[in-house]
């Protein structure tokens, strides 16, 4: 199966090398969307990195020949709390570690993005919301309006038709409006089956922001209700409902390869591990291990103390 779409847009590039500097130099910020769940704080999935690699390589061009003017490089905004169909990884203190945490640890300590220009946005689950949040939070308020974002090919063309939809919504916050970029990563880190079902929810979803959402919504105030009111992760009731919902073992395989795509079945978080025989409760694998080996460790060690003061009653009584 194809799925090239590299003509819907003259602002949608392939690589770094395609963006031509003219483009780059005026860069506000760099949107880095999440991509599913970290293996581990310093390790985001391999396409998430991938992500990431482009968004350095960019980063680190712009006045790379210059007079070292620092000041004027963009900012580099890692985006997503975590993923809709996802539990997340937990900390050693019990807190989540979100996605844009992962891409940030990543950014600074793999790629040498100075810290001072990454910047992490922990509210978001999907793209929709990362498309709302990065505008409400961050690039209303900071007055970023040349944007490049950067995905998979495979997430591009959705995510294109999302964040021209909320960007562009009005009221704008000023009268200069957004000036977006697209850089796509190929495909790389997912089997061809996790692929082909991501092409597939893909294409319904993109279709459904373009025919639907998008005409219906049209003002941020709508959009803002539609999130609030019917977005399954942010509305009240259906949050409710989601809590007490028990999945069992047939829906989970039949979403496994979905669950793939987003990094649910990793090497340290397959999503069976981080579910519960009463529906999930959020702990990973790594946690719970830590928590069996704890109780363990007591048992033996009051076996051992009882012995002790057991042998010591005997001499005593000798």
């Amino acid at each position: 199966t194809t799925h090239d779409a590299s003509n819907l847009s003259m602002n949608w590039f392939k690589s770094p090398d395609d963006i031509p500097s003219s483009t780059s130099e005026q860069l506000d910020v760099i949107l880095v969307l999440g991509g599913g769940v970290p293996d581990s704080v310093n390790d985001p999935p391999i396409y998430t990195k991938a992500r990431c690699k482009y968004a350095a390589q960019v980063y680190q061009s712009v006045h790379k020949n210059g007079n070292g003017d620092t000041s004027k490089k963009p900012k580099i905004l890692a985006l997503s709390a975590g993923t809709a169909h996802l539990p997340q990884l937990i900390s050693s203190d019990g807190l989540p570690v979100w996605e844009s945490t992962a891409s940030a640890s990543y950014l600074m300590k793999e790629l040498n993005v100075p810290s001072r220009d990454v910047y992490v946005e922990t509210t978001s689950y999907d793209t929709i919301s990362n498309a709302f949040f990065a505008r409400t939070n961050f690039c209303d308020i900071a007055n970023w309006k040349k944007i490049l974002i950067v995905t998979n090919e495979f997430h591009m063309m959705r995510t294109k038709y999302i964040f021209d939809w909320i960007m562009n919504a009005q009221p704008q916050s000023t009268d200069e409006h957004y000036q977006l970029y697209y850089l796509s990563v190929p495909d790389e880190g997912l089997s061809k089956e996790a692929l082909e079902a991501r092409y597939e929810r893909e294409q319904r979803s993109a279709e459904n922001v373009k025919n639907v959402l998008a005409k219906k919504y049209s003002t941020l105030r709508e959009i803002f209700d539609f999130i609030n009111q019917d977005h399954s992760f942010y509305t009240a009731e259906k949050l409710v409902d989601r809590a007490n919902k028990v999945i069992d073992a047939k829906e989970l395989g039949k979403m496994a390869m979905l669950h793939q795509s987003y990094g649910g079945l990793g090497k340290e978080n397959g999503y069976a591990r981080h579910i519960n025989s009463a529906g999930g409760n959020g702990m990973n694998q790594r946690t719970s291990n830590y928590f069996i080996g704890g109780m363990f460790f007591g048992i033996v060690l009051v076996g051992l103390l009882r012995l002790l003061a057991l042998k010591g009653t005997k001499m005593h009584t000798k």
